[in-house]
């Protein structure tokens, strides 16, 4: 014993030893406290310990806002409440939670008159078994997986169906009360996972309390929940290629796509397919942030007061839904104005191509993927202005993803706010009474006789090539009279299909074929609109169509009480265009496109379905017609030929010209004047002021010709150079200038027209591209390729009302920052002065005069009732010999002190009576206050005290 004691005393002599005693020391002490964390005291840390986790998030800045001339508001903020779900936030439903949403979704599906939601891969009635599929091996080894999935351990997988219905009715709690189809409704549901149990309940609530459900799922949002692609088979594709479908699941149908997603996500079969909809959505947007940590999804906004309780007062059941608020995009104005506005939505992927090099002053991004930027407009051309400069706030979150502390934050930069040019008045005014007027025609023309009298056919054909009776929406209708017509035919084709490439164009080509043919009757078409939602009806008119009553007459009376406007019915003329400026400084007043649109619709929510309809619109209301609808200039063209026939000395103001009805110097075909065409008759001589009261084609047809004029005869480049250069001193070379994107003119020239000829006839000779004398003439009365717009046209009268200032057009006057001081203004820009002789001036000054005053004008009594005179032109010109001729109309006011000029473009207008005028009429007595009645409320409280 004291040979080992010895022994042992030297060991504790050796350092190595000593060490390795110290060792296992410290091991056995760390063995012990690990012990003691995990398992001693492991769930009450589990419970209580926080993770010291920051995130620095963004903070939205406040977007500029968009103001008219006088400050009133056309785009602004409005803050909302809306619902939010965090899907960084672990959500872990305990047991009496689930038991009372899976209770609550089983009585409500009961309730309104709903159930079979069944799951369960048991059969329905006893004696109980498994209905897997396949060879015995295949279904055993799905019984072991669903049985494991369940929550069974190893050693219970030989339970039976009935033993693992008793396990499943213990372990979620199934109410005694139910019946065995809501039990096994209610366990489908309590088998979720949390997810979509909160998904479902809030789905549920917010269409319960009347909310839009916000989501980027491609499908509509009611049935039969078609794709949202406009018929773009690629991107189509490649979205559910994003969703991994393959194979065979990429030719489903909207309908099987709904079913292939609800599995995707794990929703139990057999909920209500609206309720499946709006639950998808909900996953789908949550799916889409998947990589995005600490990122919110806003599933709804300017929400209700129900729903804000009762997100509150459900906090502890879902921690990841909160209630927030955010700063929507509002247009008070709306239609008016969205041509120029634009709209603003999440950035696409090349709008962050575009933003995403833009920095603040310390290098930091402005922009991230999810941000909100213009998609048009001024929201567009101005997105750098109106965004201002993001802030950061910097959070404490804890082991769950949950917010805990705001660490540090840095205040937001509002954006800066943009002032238009515009007059918000005038563009209301401008835009009712183009409505107005439009309306005023479309009806004669339904209730009229005579050669522009429209039939109950005519209208329906009318109304289906522009898809207000959509065909696309028949062969997609499920039921419904959609569907009889559909299943007409099918009947007719059997071998069409929807999904064929030209099957719209064949759909629409059955149902124009056979309303003229009688197999498809006006009750059906107008029933067919009703069931599109493209009309408005009581059930009491619906009812009165289906027993027989005329659709014509409905029509006519929507229309009448405003409840249809005249683009709907797709009769000419249902379109048009104003364009109105200051004649002195180039500022624009007001710029309308009719029909439009409400781009509302287009923000905070996008409506995919009302944008899809805007496609698909044949009126083309997404078109900004001031700016991009070209067309011939007619007569409006006029007062340059005179001028130039003037200013070189081809004429004087007292030359007179004497009308023959055919012009034959140019050779053939020859040309007429317009009065020889109607009548047979002639003007007579007239001198250049009374050629333009009276619009003689004749006399300008001589004088282009004559600006030709050599001494060894006509020069026909000479002609039109001498043109060319007028047109350029009036702007029609060129751009406007106007900030919003414009199409080019398109002056004509010799230049021109061989390119306009080799674009149909790239191997065109040189006898066919060549300019000739009956170019020029045809081109003196704004024919030939002349092709302008509203606003190139307005700005060539501008020119002419101040006496050759050629200025270049703008719409935005300037920019103000966020505390009220100025950033930047818009200066006037005069790009050429042309001195015309006062004489020459004058006389076409007083021909446009005679146009509203003389005794042959044009237009002599259509201003007789307004107390200032005004100088104007009117304009036709033919595109399509099966339509009416497009209508223009140009004018400046007052006559002896010009202000503002207007430019009324109506497509197909010829024979319509005369829309423009009136609207040109409204607009000269807002801008100069001519219906203005004072109000002195002061001196009412005066007399009344």
């Amino acid at each position: 014993m004291r040979r080992y004691l010895e022994h042992f005393l030297d060991l504790c002599k050796n350092r190595i030893f000593v060490m390795l005693c110290g060792v296992i020391v410290l091991f056995a002490i760390i063995v012990l406290r690990l012990f003691s964390l995990q398992i001693i005291h492991g769930e009450y840390y589990d419970e209580s310990i926080t993770a010291s986790v920051s995130k620095t998030l963004p903070v939205a800045a406040s977007r500029g806002n968009i103001y008219d001339r006088y400050g009133r508001p056309l785009a602004v903020n409005t803050v909302a409440y809306c619902v939010q779900v965090d899907g960084s936030v672990t959500l872990e439903l305990n047991r009496e939670e689930r038991k009372t949403l899976a209770t609550d979704l089983t009585d409500w599906l009961w309730a309104d008159g709903h159930h079979k939601v069944d799951s369960l891969p048991i059969t329905t009635s006893s004696p109980y078994s498994f209905t897997f599929k396949g060879t015995d091996e295949e279904k055993e080894k799905q019984e072991k997986s669903w049985k494991a999935s369940i929550g069974l351990e190893k050693k219970q997988y030989k339970l039976s169906a009935t033993e693992c219905l008793k396990y499943l009715y213990e372990k979620y709690d199934v109410p005694e009360g139910y019946t065995a189809v809501q039990k096994r409704t209610y366990l489908s549901l309590a088998m979720s996972d949390d997810r979509n149990l909160m998904a479902l309940t809030l789905a549920r609530k917010l269409s319960e309390f009347g909310e839009t459900i916000d989501d980027e799922l491609p499908l509509d949002t009611e049935a039969p929940y078609a794709f949202q692609f406009n018929g773009n088979t690629n991107r189509e594709k490649s979205w559910k290629q994003s969703m991994l479908m393959k194979g065979k699941e990429l030719n489903y149908n909207s309908r099987k796509t709904l079913d292939y997603l609800r599995d995707f996500f794990g929703l139990p079969e057999g909920l209500p397919e609206q309720l499946v909809r709006d639950t998808l959505g909900i996953r789908y947007s949550l799916y889409l942030k998947r990589y995005q940590q600490y990122q919110t999804v806003t599933i709804a906004t300017d929400i209700s007061d129900k729903t804000l309780a009762y997100v509150e007062e459900n906090q502890d059941t879902f921690p990841n839904v909160v209630i927030d608020t955010v700063s929507l995009r509002d247009y008070p104005e709306g239609e008016y104005f969205s041509h120029i506005l634009g709209y603003i939505r999440q950035m696409t992927e090349s709008d962050y191509a575009l933003y995403k090099d833009e920095v603040d002053a310390d290098g930091n991004p402005l922009y991230s993927q999810t941000d909100v930027v213009g998609q048009d407009g001024m929201e567009k051309l101005y997105e750098k202005e109106l965004n201002g400069v993001d802030g950061k706030v910097l959070i404490e979150v804890d082991n769950q993803g949950r917010r805990m502390s705001v660490i540090d934050s840095t205040e937001p930069v509002a954006g800066k706010d943009v002032f238009l040019t515009l007059d918000s008045k005038l563009q209301k005014v401008a835009y009712d009474t183009l409505e107005s007027e439009l309306r005023t025609a479309v009806l004669r023309k339904l209730t009229g006789g005579g050669k522009t009298y429209a039939s109950s056919t005519e209208l329906f054909t009318s109304m289906i090539n522009i898809n207000h009776i959509s065909a696309q929406k028949m062969i997609q209708a499920e039921d419904g009279v959609q569907k009889q017509v559909y299943q007409k035919l099918k009947q007719a084709n059997p071998t069409f299909s929807p999904t064929q490439d030209n099957a719209v164009a064949v759909a629409k080509e059955f149902l124009i074929d056979g309303l003229e043919k009688g197999s498809i009757s006006l009750k059906e078409l107008m029933l067919m609109m009703i069931e599109q939602g493209n009309l408005s009806v009581t059930e009491e008119e619906k009812t009165s169509i289906e027993n027989g009553a005329s659709p014509t007459a409905l029509i006519i009376k929507k229309l009448s009480n405003g409840e249809m406007s005249p683009a709907d019915t797709g009769l000419d003329p249902c379109t048009g265009s104003v364009f109105v400026t200051q004649v002195g400084t180039g500022e624009v007043l007001a710029s309308v496109t009719y029909p439009s649109y409400d781009n509302n619709e287009l923000v905070n929510t996008f409506n995919n379905a009302y944008y899809n309809d805007l496609l698909q619109d044949g009126n083309t209301p997404l078109v900004n017609r001031p700016l991009k609808q070209k067309k011939a200039s007619g007569s409006t063209f006029k007062m340059i030929t005179a001028l130039a026939g003037l200013e070189t000395g081809t004429i004087t103001p007292s030359t007179t010209i004497v009308d023959k009805g055919l012009f034959k110097d140019a050779g053939v075909p020859y040309a007429r004047c317009w009065i020889y065409s109607n009548t047979g008759g002639t003007h007579g001589p007239v001198n250049v002021s009374h050629a333009l009261e009276v619009s003689c084609n004749y006399f300008f047809y001589e004088l282009g010709y004559r600006l030709g004029s050599t001494a060894n005869g006509s020069d026909s480049n000479k002609a039109i150079t001498t043109l060319n250069e007028y047109m350029a001193a009036f702007g029609l070379n060129d751009y406007t200038g106007v900030e919003l994107d414009e199409y080019g003119p398109t002056m004509a020239s010799p230049a021109n027209k061989e390119k306009a000829v080799k674009t149909f006839n790239p191997d065109a000779t040189t006898s066919q591209t060549r300019w000739t004398d009956g170019d020029t003439i045809r081109t003196a009365i704004g024919q030939s390729i002349n092709s302008y717009t509203p606003a190139q046209i307005t700005k060539y009268v501008s020119t002419l009302a101040n006496g050759g200032t050629l200025y270049k057009l703008h719409m935005v006057d300037h920019i103000q920052n966020a505390d009220g001081t100025l950033h930047s203004e818009v200066e006037e820009t005069v790009e050429n002065v042309t001195e015309f002789k006062e004489e020459n001036l004058q006389a076409v000054y007083q021909g446009m005069y005679l146009v509203t005053n003389g005794s042959r004008g044009t237009l002599r009594t259509a201003f007789n009732d307004l107390p200032v005179k005004v100088a104007a032109k009117t304009g036709t010109a033919e595109e399509d010999k099966n339509r009416s001729s497009h209508t223009w109309f140009v004018c400046f006011a007052p006559f002896d002190d010009p202000q503002i000029a207007i430019t009324v473009m109506i497509p197909f207008g010829e024979g319509s009576g005369t829309p423009a005028p009136a609207v040109a009429k409204a607009i000269i007595r807002e801008y100069l206050g001519l219906d203005y009645t004072p109000t002195n409320t002061t001196m009412q409280t005066v007399l009344a005290e």
